[in-house]
């Protein structure tokens, strides 16, 4: 079920109305939670990612 034209217009008004958070404050809460931002892919994580098995498929009975 996708949303009526409505509130989708709506949701871009109240988008348009929020508060944007910049580039300093973004890494502020990074500080925080100790966190890495970036742009860039982490190659390791993309790595593990491959090294991974598909969970196995079972049939249904």
């Amino acid at each position: 079920m996708n949303p009526s034209p409505e509130a989708r217009e709506w949701g871009k008004r109240q988008a348009a109305r929020s508060p944007r958070w910049t580039d300093e404050k973004w890494n502020r809460v990074a500080v925080i939670f100790t966190i890495t931002l970036s742009t860039q892919p982490d190659p390791q994580q993309e790595e593990s990612a491959d090294r991974q098995a598909p969970a196995p498929v079972r049939e249904a009975a």
